[in-house]
């Protein structure tokens, strides 16, 4: 079966605003939030050749426990972006009852943010 935990994603995508956005258009007042913030900040583009768009807010949170858990245990980890499947991989999802953020291991699943104590249970035999 799997040898990685799967961490199941549903990225919406668009235009990037860091590739479109000069630096002289950073600074304008219109980008600038009332609390001071740049609007552009709450973006976070994905790892490197994982994905090709955006997370919300509560998907990049699962992935990064993910990743912290892996990181401590020493396992590997995969990025499937729902989005980026063909029709029989999105059916076969759907077939399986895997909906975004999920994750999985060995048949195992986890709905939602899972907890330490949640991965590592789902890593035991």
């Amino acid at each position: 079966m799997e040898s990685k935990i799967k961490v199941y994603v549903s990225s919406f995508k668009g235009v990037s605003t860091l590739d479109y956005v000069d630096t002289k258009s950073i600074g304008h007042p219109c980008v600038t939030s009332r609390h001071g913030e740049n609007i552009f900040s709450q973006f976070k583009h994905l790892p490197k050749g994982a994905l090709d768009g955006y997370l919300t807010e509560n998907q990049i949170k699962v992935l990064d426990a993910v990743t912290k858990f892996c990181r401590e245990n020493g396992l590997e980890y995969e990025v499937v972006d729902i989005t980026s499947l063909n029709f029989a991989g999105k059916m076969r999802l759907v077939f399986k009852g895997i909906k975004a953020p999920t994750v999985s291991f060995k048949g195992k699943r986890i709905e939602g943010m899972p907890a330490k104590e949640d991965l590592k249970a789902l890593i035991s035999k």
